[in-house]
């Protein structure tokens, strides 16, 4: 009998008396890869950075510099705590990271010699004792604050911090405390923060360890009271990120992975952030783990792990794999390497916005067998793994069939900037073919670590078709006067205007909602359709996206910072837009500058 079934109904068979024999068909399944498979001579040829790359920053427990996947891309090994007398690595949790930010996933680079140019170098500075604790003698928060004025002093914008508090588990809305201290700095410095979601034992949220527990945990870990973000992932202006399945290798028999590619770790805590606030943002591979067939128990196995250098003191490798959420975090902080690369002068609200273009959304099929609209499905799903998984490659390049572009500007409290976007002719094209438009929003509002109304004010957008600028601005200021006046008369708390004198097809109903995305200050929005969009209004073929910015508790003559992008994109079967949008931006800056003209 030929048998096409899965890895555990081929162990059951094993367990069968009448089954005499089972073999299995013979299959090209690659090279296995081990730790025993990277040599220093192996890694020889990885090149380092160009000259022109920028340096990022991480704070962790130092970097082998040495190391042949980090040889000649660290500019400083350092650090500024009196307690830590130098900045080596000794157990290899900053040696790891720092590897994963330079060389991303490196076993087929290193199986292949196609090595990738890393997008950065590294200032390392070294925050954690041998113990791989902060010092008993030194608040955290206080030992993270000098490490970043030292790194701000360096010039260095990107910071990844693959550290978590286990002490520090959200409880409520309120910030914890070190989520608090990044919220300042990154205003006062002007740096994307990167951090994980943090770690959590199985145990703590699984019940009884039973075969469907592999396949259901993501239920489980939203229903725990156990799981949620451990400080500073709750940090509402610094890119969170949770940990995913990565791509698998062979397990032996009688192992079931946990989870599938794709799924969130089953390790990764879960959000909300503060008041609701989308959190993570962004997730990223980190690992995942086996379960026994037989008996249920989990197995930390290197077959399910990550493979980072290895900085230990005293190793004798130069590879090992390792699990969890501090590896998905460089991931994240290599996009932001590369997208500051790419565009040296963007501010870190637009890095922050460009990296979240980068999104790959998953359509939730970890809670499928669950009876859930897919509204709620989206809902957890945001919770477990946010926007999506990151893609540095998407993330700051326009394409033939794919065109990004970006604002960055002030806007005082209260007020609305509108932008009228050139769409392409690509979009009213008949045919089933999809077409896309994703819209990304970063600020860096003020926050008071005290109050429950944590963020100064609170901005949001909407993205309006067949509505002329002039009649998107009356609907905004009359939404705003009632909002005030509801707010004022019922002491509703953060209320947002809306646009709901518009009809539905006048407004682009991203996912997720408005309500939604605007809880936190990094945001995305996404539209797709398999349809031509309808010329329905003199106006159909004009798209304006509106950026509100309501104040909550900022100065009246606040003006706060922040960056838009926005990510147009066709499919194969329709004509490339890049160089048509490029030729409607000209035409739209000659008729202002000839309105400017024709008014001087």
């Amino acid at each position: 009998m030929r048998v096409d079934a899965e890895r555990e109904v081929v162990s059951q068979l094993l367990d069968v008396d009448l089954v005499a024999k089972v073999e299995c068909l013979a299959t090209n399944a690659g090279q296995v890869m081990t730790p025993s498979s990277f040599t220093a001579d192996s890694l020889a040829d990885a090149p380092g950075p160009t000259v022109e790359a920028p340096v990022v920053g991480v704070i962790d427990s130092g970097v082998q510099i040495e190391h042949p996947l980090l040889r000649g891309c660290v500019v400083e090994a350092t650090t500024v705590s009196g307690s830590i007398s130098d900045g080596i690595d000794r157990n290899g949790h900053g040696t790891a990271v720092a590897s994963i930010l330079l060389r991303g996933e490196f076993e087929t680079q290193a199986l292949t010699g196609d090595w990738e140019i890393p997008p950065c170098k590294i200032i390392s500075v070294r925050v954690l004792d041998d113990d791989n604790r902060i010092p008993a003698n030194r608040l955290p928060q206080s030992e993270i604050t000098d490490a970043v004025q030292y790194l701000a002093g360096r010039g260095v914008r990107v910071i990844n911090l693959s550290l978590g508090d286990v002490n520090g588990v959200m409880v409520g809305n309120r910030a914890p405390t070190i989520a608090a201290v990044l919220d300042e700095l990154a205003r006062k410095y002007g740096v994307v923060f990167v951090v994980p979601t943090g770690t959590v034992i199985p145990a703590d949220y699984s019940g009884a360890l039973d075969e469907n527990f592999r396949v259901d945990y993501p239920s489980r870990m939203l229903e725990s009271k156990t799981t949620g973000l451990m400080d500073p992932a709750p940090s509402a202006i610094s890119l969170a990120v949770g940990g995913t399945v990565p791509p698998l290798k062979p397990a032996a028999l009688g192992t079931a992975v946990v989870g599938k590619p794709g799924w969130p770790s089953p390790f990764s805590r879960v959000g909300p952030g503060i008041n609701g606030a989308i959190k993570p943002e962004l997730s990223a591979p980190a690992g995942t783990l086996g379960q026994s067939i037989d008996t249920g128990g989990l197995q930390n196995l290197d077959s399910f792990k990550v493979a980072v250098a290895d900085g230990r003191a005293g190793s004798s490798g130069v590879v090992s794999y390792d699990v969890g959420t501090s590896l998905a975090v460089p991931h994240v902080t290599r996009a932001c390497a590369a997208v500051q690369a790419e565009y040296p002068n963007a501010s870190a609200n637009l890095i922050r916005a460009l990296v979240l273009q980068s999104a790959e959304e998953r359509v939730s099929p970890f809670l499928d067998a669950n009876d859930l609209t897919d509204g709620a499905k989206q809902g957890k799903s945001l919770r477990l793994t946010g926007y999506g998984e990151v893609s540095g490659h998407r993330s700051a390049l326009s394409r033939d069939r794919e065109t990004v572009l970006f604002a960055q500007q002030e806007i005082p409290v209260d007020s609305v900037h509108l932008y009228t976007i050139p769409i392409p002719d690509a979009f009213f094209v008949p045919g089933r073919v999809e077409r896309g438009i994703s819209v990304s929003l970063s600020y860096d509002p003020p926050v008071r670590a005290r109050r429950m109304d944590y963020l100064g004010s609170r901005m949001q957008f909407d993205l309006l078709h067949g509505v002329s600028p002039e009649k998107t601005i009356d609907l905004l200021l009359a939404e705003e006067k009632e909002a005030k006046k509801a707010r004022k008369l019922k002491g509703a708390d953060g209320m947002l205007p809306k646009l709901s004198s518009l009809r539905t097809r006048e407004r682009i109903d991203m996912k997720p909602s408005r309500t939604s995305r605007s809880f936190g200050v990094n945001q995305l929005g996404r539209y797709v359709r398999r349809s031509a969009f309808q010329l329905f209004n003199a106006n159909a073929g004009q798209f304006v996206l509106a950026v509100q910015n309501v104040n909550r508790w900022d100065d009246a003559h606040g003006v706060q910072d922040y960056a838009v992008a926005i990510r147009l994109w066709v499919g194969d079967n329709l004509p490339p837009i890049y160089i048509d949008v490029r030729s409607k931006i000209r035409a739209m800056r000659a008729q202002a500058t000839a309105r400017a003209q024709v008014r001087g």
